[in-house]
């Protein structure tokens, strides 16, 4: 234990005094940070609400600034429109490495950990399942699994307090909508299936120790950068790692029983368009440049029941918080809604058409993915040398205005 401690403090001093030798971001503003160690990674984690320090400094200092990582490690900082498209729709700003393996270790090697030729490959594999005329389709299942949560909320409110907990509820509907969705499966979450307890469980339970972390904990995880990734993770393992990795297990379990289950039941999958037909018939594919092995399958479908589930559960409930907030929104919403049904009646469901004439819903919905993203900071880390176009510019601390900036790729930063 002592070895390990001392060990640690000479990777902590080595990492300052080498970080802050190397300053290639000196010519950007930005906020001084409170700590020298903690820089400002301990405190974008504590912010009663996404956004406020990151808007301050924006007003501030403009739309790409610096600002201190853990051990004075300089990060920048976009903000801006024009910069943040030219990053994420380059191939020369991938994901860093311990991201990477945070991805295989959620998920396995899906459409999340991969990159470069891989990621597009993974890409073209899945894109038939999400066209616009495919997504479409999907609508019976959500009115479906909406019928059988009125129904089970009508049955908890009779002779109960008109208290309903929304945000236990909503992560049970929208696991079994994507169930249906893309499997095909009913994972029978909302009525109660033991069955899928345990994959619900360990959805709902594996981020709480991520939401706020403590001191020690972020610079558990800045310490553990430093290594190579998969050495990193070896000797600095967290609680968060274990539920991660209960994640992984039992979401593969039921992937592969959902496959096993989907190939018995059709070996030939025929022209199906669920995200799984689509998935098998790549296995099959004789372009390399599409087929998917079977452990990408599985892993993919870990990546759909998480990110597809879990994403959608989070924003459907911020925006329910909003309009709780917000009596005259609520109002307006469902005064849109009210005069579409007497319009088109009750007994009919309504069509996708019906639901994006519903103006003001849909700004309500944009609205709240604006307000509160599920994934507010994307890092990302550059492989080569590049120059960055910004719409707005920002003032640098040579006191002139640049509407480009050179960016050296992370062996030089």
């Amino acid at each position: 234990m002592q070895t390990s401690l001392i060990f640690c403090i000479f990777v902590v001093v080595v990492t300052v005094i080498f970080t802050r030798r190397r300053s290639s971001l000196s010519f950007l503003r930005g906020p001084a940070p409170i700590s020298l160690i903690l820089g400002h990674e301990y405190e974008l984690t504590r912010q009663s609400d996404v956004g406020i320090l990151e808007f301050a400094w924006v007003k501030k200092y403009g739309s790409a600034l610096r600002i201190s990582g853990c051990f004075s490690e300089e990060i920048l900082m976009i903000c801006d429109p024009m910069g943040l498209q030219h990053i994420m729709q380059s191939q020369n700003y991938p994901k860093t490495q311990d991201i990477r393996l945070i991805a295989e270790r959620v998920f396995g090697r899906g459409l999340l950990w991969a990159t470069g030729e891989t990621h597009q490959r993974h890409r073209r594999a899945l894109n038939p399942a999400f066209s616009a005329h495919q997504l479409k389709q999907f609508v019976p299942f959500f009115q479906e699994a909406t019928t059988k949560f009125i129904a089970k909320w009508n049955v908890h409110l009779e002779g109960q307090p008109n208290v309903f907990n929304m945000a236990e509820w909503i992560p049970k509907i929208t696991l079994d909508i994507i169930g249906r969705c893309a499997f095909d499966f009913d994972f029978g979450v909302l009525e109660g299936t033991a069955e899928y307890n345990e994959l619900y469980r360990t959805i709902r339970d594996m981020f709480l120790d991520s939401t706020s972390p403590t001191a020690i904990t972020v610079l558990y995880s800045a310490i553990r950068r430093r290594f190579p990734a998969s050495l990193g993770f070896k000797m600095f393992t967290t609680k968060e790692d274990r539920r991660l990795s209960a994640f992984l297990s039992a979401s593969r379990d039921a992937s592969k029983k959902i496959l096993s289950q989907k190939l018995a039941s059709d070996p030939n999958i025929g022209d199906d368009k669920d995200i799984l037909s689509v998935l098998v018939r790549s296995a099959v594919y004789d372009d390399p440049k599409k087929r998917l092995s079977e452990d990408e399958i599985i892993s993919q479908m870990a990546t759909i029941i998480l990110a597809g589930h879990e994403t959608s559960a989070s924003t459907m409930s911020w925006m329910l918080y909003e309009l709780s907030r917000h009596p005259e929104s609520q109002a307006k919403v469902y005064g849109e809604i009210s005069k579409i049904r007497t319009q088109h009646g009750y007994d009919d469901p309504l069509t996708t058409t019906h639901y994006d004439s519903l103006a003001y819903f849909n700004s309500v919905i944009k609205e709240t993915l604006r307000l509160h993203p599920i994934l507010p900071i994307l890092v990302r880390e550059a492989n080569c040398e590049d120059t960055i176009p910004l719409s707005i510019r920002s003032t640098t601390n040579l006191e002139n205005l640049n509407p480009t900036f050179r960016f050296p790729k992370a062996s030089e930063s």
